[in-house]
């Protein structure tokens, strides 16, 4: 019988999807925004779905399974925001908009308070370390007996064809999971891109500077709509990583008609996090592009739920169809 998984903050199923191809049932999962949970329960509609701000729920309500995983807002923790790092004494006071966000990471510790889970597993970005509550946190966790590990995963190194670093804790009673990344996936963007070349460029662009260092023809170059950035080699490189702001991602092209550019579709964004062509998003464009954008990569999630699997009941064989994983394949 699979382990059971109960995911909260599931947003539209990243972490759904790369634990069920990771072995596990998930039994419910849940979020705050109504379009994200319509999203989930139309590619997962076997799971118990629940749209709840989960700083408020009872969770002696919901299912009791062997693991449960959470990715709290990490809205206000960003350095993308720029927000400043409050004291201890502000933090608590949870009266401004941030802490009452950065607050949503306690969510953790009640629910696990509750079923007393085989494991738990927390992703966020990387400066969830800096917030100043952070130290309470971990001991919130410890003194329910758990030992926690804390992984710095890359999905590029587990076959993401997209540069996504994201902070992972995965906390048992004996913290004995494997959490080594011993030989990296490399998978280049090309994987994921439709055959598409673009228009030709009549005009200057933002990235029109980044499209002068191409020096190959007929090649496809990745270049960002970011500071800094350069152009590099669709079939050498992952994408930059996908945010929920826009989309920053660009293909040029050079030939002898001229350059070739466009804009990535949603579709192959959705590939680069490592969603299925057949998964489908519920919302307009815009709002399709943020619950990519906020997605939790469907590799990472499966590459911690395996191992996560294994620690608790072994390396029994799980049968997954790994045509199904974007990235994967070309």
């Amino acid at each position: 019988m699979a382990l059971t998984a109960s995911d909260n903050f599931a947003g539209a199923g990243g972490s759904s999807t790369g634990l069920e191809l990771a072995g596990y049932s998930v039994v419910s999962a849940a979020n705050h925004w109504d379009l994200a949970i319509a999203t989930h329960q139309r590619n997962h509609p076997n799971t118990e779905h629940r749209n709840e701000n989960l700083s408020e729920v009872d969770w002696r309500t919901f299912p009791r399974t062997n693991i449960a995983w959470f990715s709290p807002s990490c809205v206000w923790h960003a350095r993308s925001g720029g927000h400043k790092k409050p004291p201890v004494e502000q933090e608590l006071l949870r009266a401004d908009a941030g802490s009452i966000d950065r607050a949503t990471a306690f969510a953790v510790i009640a629910a696990t308070e509750v079923h007393r889970y085989d494991a738990v597993i927390v992703e966020n970005v990387l400066e969830f370390q800096a917030w100043t509550l952070y130290p309470w946190w971990l001991d919130g966790m410890r003194m329910l007996g758990y030992r926690e590990q804390i992984v710095l995963l890359d999905a590029a190194d587990v076959g993401a064809a997209q540069r996504r670093v994201r902070y992972f804790a995965v906390s048992t009673r004996d913290g004995n999971v494997d959490l080594t990344v011993t030989e990296p996936e490399q998978v280049s963007a090309s994987t994921i891109l439709d055959p598409n070349p673009g228009k030709i460029v009549t005009r200057k662009l933002y990235v029109s500077e980044q499209i002068e260092q191409i020096a190959e023809f007929d090649t496809p170059h990745l270049v960002t709509y970011r500071r800094n950035a350069q152009a590099r080699r669709a079939d050498a490189h992952p994408l930059a990583a996908i945010t929920a702001g826009g989309n920053h991602h660009g293909i040029a092209t050079v030939t002898d008609e001229g350059v070739r550019f466009r804009m990535l579709s949603n579709r192959e964004c959705a590939r680069g996090q490592g969603f299925p062509d057949a998964y489908e998003f519920v919302g307009n464009t815009k709002q399709v592009k943020k619950q990519i954008g906020n997605a939790v990569s469907v590799h990472a999630a499966r590459w911690i739920g395996d191992r996560v699997r294994v620690a608790l009941e072994g390396p029994a064989p799980v049968s997954v169809d790994r045509r199904a994983l974007v990235g994967a394949n070309s």
